[in-house]
């Protein structure tokens, strides 16, 4: 689809975007298990693989505008699939699904795929509960359908907090207690999604040395309940960047799941002299304040390059608005593949008149200059389409998007919120 941005005077008021991808899956599974109608809103259109899988396993899940209401059927209540379950190119939820078809009195083929490694790992981990599984091919397993899970207790060990999280559903199936010893890192609680789907789940402390243990009581039934997933940083930016290159602006992004890890771009923001306001919700999300202001230029490179690699269309746009040369290099992993992805953005730059340089690692932009609308080949790209339509809203003239699939697939609402935001120049 084409879009046609126009030059803007301002952005006020406030806005929402679409959910977290990993929270939003992580609810739908836990939704399933529980018991009882589970409401989720502000869930991302890219739950929808998910969403098949799980009707595919007999859950009833329908769609009313901004929710997912989902009829959870319980810990046994799920239904033998009509053919193999395929988690290649799952996150987390993956291995929740996993951990609850062990579970099962029935057995599925399941297809793991990019999931192998942390898969094998899992079932590894629930050997000794008396989970069958066998390996037909490489990726593709048979589990489940075996005699009720037997209480173990894991002994601490490098897992993920994703496969210690399904240990503890796969302790709901269990015939007793199950113990998970574990060295705890900063931030993580692997308990913490079961307890809040209503699972008691205990944290004792062993010893001095830092190891705890997590015990949860088989038989347990996750409580449904309502709750709106926190939108997902990436998908705030090109709107928080918009703002601040236009003079008077004054915006509200609310409800941003702002976690540690998930903000280095804000952080950047902020050093640059951004005047952004993170303020913290009871609930844990963060709402941020964006006010229109200058920024400085900088050097992007090494360690940072490398956490902003899928941000550079909005960082080059962003750095036409600094007064200096901003330099972004070591993101020559972009100019691999098919097609030159890196010397194709100094191309549209080029288009709108913005004054940038290129090198094998990177590019640098001197900003300060005009920027002019022009006839953008977006590839579909949604990288490509958030900048362009950035750079839209400060150039003169028309910014033509040749094709915006990528932008609807991920925030399908992201025009029609611009429109409502601005302010049109006359």
């Amino acid at each position: 689809m084409e879009r046609i941005v126009r030059p803007a005077r301002k952005l006020a008021g406030e806005a929402t975007v679409p959910g977290e991808l990993e929270s939003a899956s992580q609810a739908l599974v836990l939704a399933a298990l529980a018991q009882g109608e589970s409401r989720i809103r502000n869930a991302p259109l890219s739950c929808q693989r998910l969403v098949g899988l799980l009707r595919d396993l007999g859950i009833a899940i329908t769609e009313e505008p901004g929710v997912l209401v989902v009829q959870g059927r319980g810990r046994l209540g799920f239904s033998a699939p009509r053919d193999t379950v395929n988690l290649e190119g799952l996150g987390e939820e993956a291995l929740y699904l996993l951990a609850l078809l062990c579970g099962q009195e029935f057995s599925t083929r399941v297809y793991l795929g990019e999931a192998q490694e942390e898969g094998r790992q899992l079932l590894t981990a629930l050997a000794p509960a008396g989970v069958e599984t066998r390996s037909e091919t490489q990726h593709l397993w048979l589990v489940g359908g075996g005699s009720p899970l037997q209480p173990i207790t894991h002994a601490a060990a490098e897992l993920s907090a994703g496969i210690k999280t399904a240990l503890l559903v796969a302790g709901l199936y269990a015939q007793g207690t199950t113990v998970l010893r574990e060295l705890l890192k900063t931030g993580e609680r692997a308990e913490r999604p079961l307890r809040q789907w209503g699972a008691e789940v205990l944290r004792r402390r062993q010893d001095s040395e830092g190891e705890w243990a997590l015990s949860i009581e088989g038989g347990q039934e996750l409580q449904a309940r309502e709750l709106e997933i926190a939108g997902a940083p990436p998908l705030a930016l090109p709107l928080v960047v918009a703002a601040l290159g236009l003079r008077r602006s004054e915006l509200r992004l609310r409800r941003l799941a702002l976690r540690p890890g998930r903000r280095f771009f804000f952080d950047l923001l902020r050093q640059l002299g951004a005047p952004l306001t993170l303020e913290e919700n009871d609930d844990g999300t963060t709402d941020v304040l964006v006010r229109a202001g200058k920024l400085k230029p900088t050097r992007i490179a090494g360690q940072r390059a490398e956490k902003l690699l899928d941000q550079v269309p909005l960082l080059a746009v962003m750095a036409t608005q600094t007064e200096g040369e901003f330099v972004i290099r070591d993101v020559e992993m972009l100019r691999q593949g098919k097609s030159d992805y890196l010397a194709h953005l100094v191309q549209q730059l080029r288009l709108i008149e913005a004054k940038v340089g290129e090198f094998p690692e990177g590019l640098v932009v001197e900003g300060g200059y005009p920027l002019k609308g022009a006839a953008i080949d977006t590839r579909g790209d949604a990288g490509l389409c958030f900048a362009f339509a950035v750079a839209g809203l400060w150039a003169e003239g028309e910014m033509t998007l040749s094709d915006t699939r990528g932008v609807e697939e991920v925030f399908p609402a992201f025009f029609p919120t611009l429109e409502k935001l601005q302010e049109r120049k006359k």
